[in-house]
């Protein structure tokens, strides 16, 4: 039996049973048919579309927000991965000028390649301040640490000292 001669008989079965039915509920079949295929067409052509319409602006918004924070990120890595380049000079007249927060006996002195941080009673946090600043501002890096608590004696409090010296490598 072929293709074609099956879908024939289907045809003529399918147009029999219609026939046999009366005009009112021919009517209704295909009233209830075209609603059947409009609630196909509205479940799934329309309304995941309308949806994905609705939900598009609240999606770019995110969208854009994660590409801006991404942005950020890339720069600072690409700023963190290539420092600009300072000279020893500099990162000398940088370290002299910026120990006014360790104490009026903060001192500093430069051989070569290194310099010496002398301190007698630097607050740790300005202490900490200046170390971070020093990496990023001046490229000093800490090679030798050798400090005492001066007061009080817990090291952790806001009012606590420090006195030694640090050495520090310049770029």
């Amino acid at each position: 039996m072929s293709l074609n001669t099956l879908t024939a008989q289907m045809r003529g079965s399918w147009q029999a049973a219609w026939a046999r039915r009366s005009p009112r509920e021919q009517q209704l079949l295909g009233v209830g048919i075209w609603v059947i295929g409009l609630a196909a067409l509205w479940m799934l052509a329309l309304a995941p579309a309308l949806r994905t319409w609705q939900e598009a602006p609240a999606r770019q918004a995110l969208l854009d927000a994660q590409s801006q924070r991404m942005r950020q990120l890339q720069a600072q890595a690409q700023s963190l991965q290539k420092p600009a380049a300072i000279s020893r000079s500099d990162a000398a007249k940088w370290l002299e000028k910026s120990l006014a927060d360790l104490g009026p006996n903060a001192r500093i002195s430069l051989q070569g390649e290194t310099a010496t941080l002398s301190l007698q009673a630097a607050p740790a946090a300005a202490l900490a301040r200046w170390l971070s600043q020093a990496r990023d501002n001046a490229q000093a890096l800490p090679t030798q640490a050798q400090l005492q608590h001066a007061s009080p004696p817990d090291p952790l409090s806001p009012d606590a000292t420090w006195r030694g010296s640090l050495v520090l490598r310049l770029p």
